[in-house]
């Protein structure tokens, strides 16, 4: 049941509390920045609400009625307790960065090197949301966000790290089993794991034949560390996915990239957050870390991780 209604104003209440710490009324209004007369009436108003005297009033100084003290310890208490939850959040605020990343981003490439970061900033521990869920940045839900558009969030600023793209990995046990892998319509000699709108278009990009592909995937899984996990295990699969996502799996050889060849899905990977937090130390230095992440390891890349890094996006505007 919502008693809030029931409670005194909390204006009145501080000024009580207050009043009842110093014993004197020209004390609390200098503590508080209030006139005595304007902390006369808000005791008055309050002991008009309650319907007894709270205090008694001498020549220079007030004393606390029975009731007033037991009021006092009541809400003396109740404000220790407030001053120190919002000391806590506070302290949270500055100490704990929440980030929120789509799974496969964050469980591939992110969780494996946010150690680095929290090495670098000893005093920042960091929470992060692997929800597909779209968390409000701008209500303070997260501090910072990595998302797949177009740079278009209100409200708030994208940086772009790098594109959507797609291409076909096979793991070493396939390529050892089934290669060399020349052309395009050599995959099919594999299972298809992935959209097969995907392989479609990755096919007519790469210069095979589309019409060859089957009608349906083999297995189209909620997530492509799902589907990489199943085409590993398997050892008779490709599986269309985004290969920076799995860069460590290719550094290691336990994936194979048969082709360079990558199909634009027309969006790009973001990092986002609150522009009018971005002073803030913790998300400073996040983002100036995430910015110069080496992630140019995938395929036959040498360019840079991030070439438009250094590009700002507000409400889609450069």
């Amino acid at each position: 049941m919502d008693r809030a209604p029931n409670l005194p104003p909390v204006n009145a209440i501080r000024v009580f509390e207050t009043a009842a710490r110093l014993g004197n009324f020209t004390r609390t209004g200098e503590a508080l920045g209030m006139t005595q007369a304007a902390v006369s009436y808000q005791i008055k108003m309050l002991e008009d609400r309650l319907g007894f005297t709270l205090f008694e009033r001498k020549a220079r100084h007030v004393e606390l009625t029975a009731r007033g003290a037991r009021l006092a310890r009541g809400t003396s208490d109740a404000f220790r307790l407030l001053e120190r939850t919002f000391r806590d959040v506070r302290e949270d605020r500055d100490s704990v960065l929440s980030l929120t990343a789509l799974p496969t981003f964050c469980s591939n490439w992110l969780v494996p090197r946010i150690g680095a970061f929290q090495l670098d900033n000893p005093s920042l521990a960091v929470r992060i949301d692997s929800r597909s869920d779209l968390v409000d940045i701008k209500a303070g839900e997260a501090d910072i966000g990595i998302r797949i558009g177009k740079g278009q969030w209100p409200g708030l600023e994208a940086r772009r790290l790098f594109g959507d793209t797609t291409a076909p990995l096979v793991p070493r046990a396939a390529l050892d089993r089934f290669g060399p892998f020349e052309r395009p319509d050599d995959l099919l000699k594999l299972r298809l794991f992935g959209p097969i709108s995907w392989w479609q278009d990755w096919f007519r990009t790469a210069g095979g034949d589309p019409d060859l592909l089957p009608d349906r995937p083999a297995l189209e899984l909620e997530t492509q560390t799902m589907e990489v996990s199943a085409a590993i295990a398997s050892g008779d699969a490709a599986t269309m996915v985004t290969p920076i996502y799995f860069a460590e799996q290719l550094a290691s050889g336990a994936l194979v990239a048969p082709f360079s060849t990558e199909l634009d899905l027309g969006d790009g990977h973001y990092m986002v957050f609150d522009p009018t937090r971005a002073k803030e130390p913790k998300i400073k230095a996040f983002i100036a870390w995430m910015l110069f992440q080496p992630m140019a390891f995938c395929l036959n890349r040498t360019e840079p991780a991030f070439p438009e890094a250094g590009k700002a996006v507000v409400n889609g505007q450069p």
